[in-house]
């Protein structure tokens, strides 16, 4: 699932591409992905013909104008008074190529051997084309993700903004914010406290594995347990891996492809997660992994105590 960092990554590569474009048509090419309005989107939806017809010409002529995050959500200003969220959840992908590569054969698996192909692929949903003729795919293996069309004023009834904790790298994010947090769920593990969306936003499975390791914490440790020092490096290892992740474009992990159909190289530099079996990159001890809330967690037993 795209984290903080994949997200991150997408809005920024986004930005320059998408802003001032116009939007000449929307193809909806499967209905449930789209959906009008603040409710909350469920994965249980059925497909609805009237609001994809709705979605598309809504979004006809309108020009986009900024594009930001809040969590995991993307958030597409438009000229007017309407805004489009747009959520990756598990395996969503956004895509833009230009008109001269619309030809350009994409690899949507980091998977060993998968094919390249072209746009649209079988998992593309919804087609976006711009007036100068470049277009943006929304692809989605799983079918998970949505984008969801609201006026400005429904903004603040948008549940998927508001339920969450502090941007873990806003500037006022600081160690006595961090520090209150951790009254929150004080018995909890510290793995299952630091993905709570409601504690801070956009922290999954890859990157609390990543925090953790870098705090020398094991991820089954009582939040009340932490000592001042671990406290301390927690916080650090939360703006410390974050901004490495995104400064190698995130993890490409199965189904995270960056805008430009590059993967993130991040996954490279991986310490623990995903590395159960494997020998520790510091002292060499296997790697361990334990079920967290339905979630695989891996750490070091000898590195992290």
């Amino acid at each position: 699932m795209p984290e903080l960092p994949e997200v991150e990554t997408v809005v920024r590569e986004l930005r320059p591409k998408l802003k001032n474009k116009k939007i000449k048509a929307v193809r909806v090419l499967m209905p449930k992905m789209v959906a009008m309005g603040p409710a909350t989107v469920s994965n249980l939806r059925k497909n609805h013909e009237s609001i994809a017809s709705t979605f598309a010409s809504t979004l006809k002529n309108k020009t986009i104008t900024a594009i930001s995050r809040r969590a995991k959500m993307i958030i597409i200003d438009l000229a007017g008074r309407y805004a489009l969220l747009v959520h990756l959840k598990m395996t969503g992908q956004l895509i833009f190529l230009d008109k001269k590569h619309l030809d350009k054969q994409i690899k949507l698996l980091n998977i060993a051997n998968t094919t390249a192909l072209r746009l649209p692929a079988k998992s593309t949903y919804v087609i976006f084309e711009f007036t100068d003729g470049s277009k943006l795919f929304y692809n989605d293996y799983r079918q998970f993700g949505y984008l969801k069309l609201v006026t400005d004023k429904e903004l603040p009834q948008v549940a998927e903004l508001q339920d969450y904790g502090p941007e873990p790298l806003d500037k006022r994010f600081t160690y006595k914010e961090f520090e209150k947090l951790l009254s929150k769920r004080a018995t909890a593990p510290i793995k299952s406290w630091i993905m709570d969306p409601n504690i801070i936003a956009g922290i999954g499975n890859i990157y609390s594995d990543e925090i953790l390791f870098f705090a020398k914490v094991r991820p089954t440790r009582a939040v009340k347990s932490l000592k001042p020092k671990e406290k301390m490096q927690l916080y650090k290892g939360v703006k410390v891996v974050l901004t490495n992740a995104i400064g190698h474009h995130g993890s490409s992990v199965f189904e995270f492809v960056r805008p430009n159909g590059d993967w993130g190289t991040y996954g490279h530099l991986h310490k623990v997660y995903g590395r159960s079996g494997e020998k520790c990159k510091v002292c060499g001890t296997i790697i361990t992994s334990l079920k967290f809330s339905g979630r695989t967690g891996s750490f070091c037993p000898k590195c992290q105590k």
